[in-house]
């Protein structure tokens, strides 16, 4: 069975759009050619957000069944994209960044490796089209 999701965005003028979601929470969108001022996400910096959120949603979920302590956790997302139009992503590289909390490697990896393989859409969907690397950082406190 399949779900529809849906969301809308509404133009603000020059380049700026405001995304909303479902829930009428709203995020800022645009596009600034070289020296102009941003307000908001460019739509690369958003796909590039859904990513790192999607990954790191299903590795903090996955690592809490495991019974895993996670004190700090962040991710990074940095996207190379081409010069010429489409200027699409080459590759993508995703950094986790855990600290503090006791954290096993083997989870861990386990843990990126099931987010990669089954349980984040965003992943699966990009995956298809670009590598993407994903590495992690164990710090201390």
């Amino acid at each position: 069975m399949a779900s529809e999701i849906v969301t809308e965005v509404v133009h603000r003028g020059g380049m700026r759009f405001e995304g909303r979601s479902r829930s009428g929470l709203t995020v800022e969108l645009d596009f600034v050619p070289p020296g102009g001022k941003l307000e908001g996400y460019s739509p690369l910096e958003l796909l590039l957000a859904s990513l790192a959120a999607c990954s790191g949603q299903v590795v903090a979920g996955l690592l809490k069944r495991m019974g895993q302590e996670i004190a700090g956790f962040r991710v990074v997302a940095r996207g190379v994209k081409k010069d010429i139009h489409p200027a699409v992503l080459t590759s993508v590289a995703l950094e986790f960044e855990f600290s503090g909390g006791s954290l096993d490697p083997v989870s861990v990896e386990k843990a990126l490796a099931l987010s990669e393989e089954r349980y984040c859409p965003v992943w699966a969907m990009l995956k298809a089209s670009v590598p993407i690397k994903a590495e992690y950082r164990l710090l201390a406190g």
